[in-house]
Formats: structure tokens, sequence, C-alpha cells
């Protein structure tokens, strides 16, 4: 799918280059590309036919890409996001508003899952199996009760541990 044409660009260069300093030096750049994106890959391509590919693990370099063409192009956010592999506007836009305002740091990609460790072990398993059978209560008394002896467990993780282990809830 070609997601755009690029013509015309304009590029500000500032930096150092060959110990050439050109901070404040406008350099007017013409350049006809082509740009794919398929499955998070990104493709362009010049009219000569030289391509540089950036892979989908170069998650930086594609959001950086989706901002400039989304910022040059004009084409629907929603779209440019989804040939990027992003499901939402909402995702471009937060995307957008990192790359132009925060750091590289926060581009990079985070942790998925969980980012703190499970309260289910089997050491609390066993703890809520025994207050179940040594006592009368129901998930949210056996929940407090062991929250007042020092073991914060919700009612719904009783609850959870309850049902696993096939036993029956205790009625109110």
């Amino acid at each position: 799918m070609i997601v755009a044409k690029i013509t015309y660009t304009y590029l500000q260069r500032s930096g150092i280059i060959e110990a050439t300093t050109w901070e404040g030096t406008t350099m007017h750049i013409t350049f006809s590309l082509n740009v794919q994106a398929h499955e998070g890959t990104l493709m362009l391509t010049d009219r000569a036919g030289k391509t540089v590919t950036f892979s989908k693990e170069h998650t930086v370099q594609q959001k950086v890409s989706m901002i400039t063409l989304g910022e040059f192009c004009g084409l629907p956010k929603r779209q440019l996001a989804t040939c990027f592999g992003f499901k939402t506007r909402t995702s471009y836009d937060d995307i957008r508003h990192t790359v132009l305002n925060g750091s590289p740091a926060d581009l990079l990609p985070k942790r998925p899952g969980p980012h703190t460790p499970s309260k289910r072990t089997k050491e609390v398993e066993a703890l809520i199996i025994r207050t179940r059978f040594e006592t009368d209560l129901h998930r949210d008394a056996i929940a407090e009760a062991l929250t007042q002896q020092g073991c914060k467990v919700s009612a719904r993780l009783v609850g959870q541990v309850l049902a696993d282990y096939g036993l029956a809830k205790k009625n109110r």
C-alpha cells in the first residue's frame, strides 16, 4: 500500500558536519519519494529505485516517520496510524505529542503485562483455603480477616482462589 508520495520538502539542518557549522542554515532540498508501509515495515523509494527500509522492530523510527508523514502529507490520521500498525487516531495523537514534545526515551516500547509481581502465590492460596475451612466466613470477610493479619488480599482474589479450587461459596 502506498501511503504517500512526497514531491517537495524544505529541510532545516543544524549541527556539525565535518567541522563545518550549519546551525541556522536552511538547505532547500527537493526530492520525490514513494512511501510504503506494510505490517509495520516502512519503505522509502526514490525515483532511481533506491530503497531505504525500516523494520517494525525500529519502533522509534517508525513513530517518528509516521508523524513526519502526517505533518507533511496531510493524510487522514486514522489511515496513517493503521498503516503503521496502530489502531486509532488517539494512538496517533499520543505519539505525535511524544515525538514533538517528549524525550527520545518516551518513544521506546514499554514492557507489556503486569508491572508488579502477582499477589497470588501458593502461600496466599493456602492461607485463603485454610481460612475458608477453619471459619464460617464468606469471601469478603475472608479478605478482610487476612488483610487484618497483614496479608493484603482483595475479595476478588479470594473468590478466584475459591472458584479455582471448586470450593462452594458460603452465603452471607
